[in-house]
């Protein structure tokens, strides 16, 4: 009888495969279609994980700095978010991904989309408000640093 351990470490891989699978099948789609797709992934990484920490965040201040304060200290990210003038930037120096740092998934350009729709329900619950994103850098398509903008 397998063990506990055992047993999820073969379902993770075997989550992993499936995973890698779906997204290199992406690659036939246009990139509009790659996009949605892993940008709804992503908000719903977003529900799964840290959306709690940002809506007891937003509950507690709608003052913009405070905000920004508390999500580097209490939401996982790669980087930290910096508020400038009317957007909040963060710039990594590794994927944020924890199914890509911990070798689950194969990093990609068409899977970095994915963090483009954790960014997006993050600040939306953080600010009460939709919110644009912009990624202009991603370790995935061979640049040395990922790079996000939120429009606020």
């Amino acid at each position: 009888m397998p063990n506990k351990y055992n047993s999820k470490k073969a379902l993770l891989e075997r989550s992993g495969r499936v995973i890698n699978s779906m997204i290199n099948g992406l690659e036939d789609l246009s990139i509009e279609t790659r996009r949605k797709v892993m940008e709804k992934s992503g908000e719903e990484c977003a529900i799964a994980g840290s959306y709690q920490i940002a809506k007891k965040i937003s509950e507690k201040t709608n003052n913009i700095k405070e905000i920004i304060e508390k999500v580097n200290s209490q939401i996982p990210w790669c980087g930290k978010w910096k508020l400038e003038d009317i957007t909040i930037r963060s710039i990594c120096n590794e994927c944020g991904c924890s199914l890509i740092r911990n070798k689950i998934v194969k990093l990609n350009s068409i899977f970095c989309h994915c963090s483009l729709g954790w960014i997006k329900i993050i600040f939306k619950t953080l600010l009460n408000k939709p919110v644009q994103v912009e990624m202009l850098k991603s370790i995935g398509a061979g640049d040395d640093t990922c790079e996000y903008i939120v429009y606020i």
